[in-house]
């Protein structure tokens, strides 16, 4: 089977830092603190490889684990967080609201929830093939984007469950061969 490790970034600098862009924003000092105690956690898993979202704050949270084991960190497109829109937008949280309620909701600009989820589980079904003798992969990505995931494999997780999952978060997914399965994470009861 294929194991697989979701992991939402550690705590990035705020939203609208002066002079940095939102997905080149860097993690936190404490984002920083909590990167390296997953690291840590995850000390005693052996890991095959490690891929991650494009964005600085992901790659921030997987390069401490990379460091540790002396892997690359494998940059995925399709793992980068779902647009929910192109232009500012102070009443996010009531649109993010709005997308979970209807999948095919589509801002200016931005991406249906649909949309992402299909593009985010075909990243999966992409490890899978590259991964096809097994193994466990650690996948650094966002939020929404791993919420979108979750709620493809689990229809019960909706923006509660999004708006709820702290950072960092671990999720673990499994494929038998047949299905992805969820086995455990925050928020789950881990599975035997």
């Amino acid at each position: 089977p294929l194991d697989v490790l979701l992991v939402r970034h550690a705590e990035p600098m705020p939203f609208g830092t002066p002079d940095i862009p939102d997905n080149d924003r860097p993690l936190s000092d404490a984002g920083r603190q909590t990167a390296g105690e997953l690291a840590q956690e995850l000390d005693g898993w052996e890991i095959t490889a490690i891929y991650s979202s494009p964005y600085a704050r992901a790659v921030e949270t997987v390069m401490v684990l990379a460091q540790r084991r002396g892997l690359p960190v494998q940059l995925l497109d399709d793992l980068r967080e779902r647009q929910l829109s192109f232009e500012p937008n102070e009443t996010w949280e009531e649109s993010l609201a709005r997308s979970w309620a209807d999948f095919d909701i589509v801002l200016p600009g931005g991406e249906s929830g649909r949309a992402a989820q299909r593009r985010a589980v075909a990243s999966l079904d992409l490890l899978r093939v590259r991964h096809s003798d097994g193994g466990r992969v650690v996948v650094g990505s966002h939020g929404n984007l791993i919420s979108l995931i979750l709620h493809a494999l689990e229809p019960g997780i909706g923006f509660d469950f999004n708006m709820a999952m702290p950072m960092p978060a671990l999720y673990r997914l499994t494929h038998d061969g047949l299905r992805w399965r969820i086995m455990g994470g925050h928020g789950f009861a881990p599975v035997d």
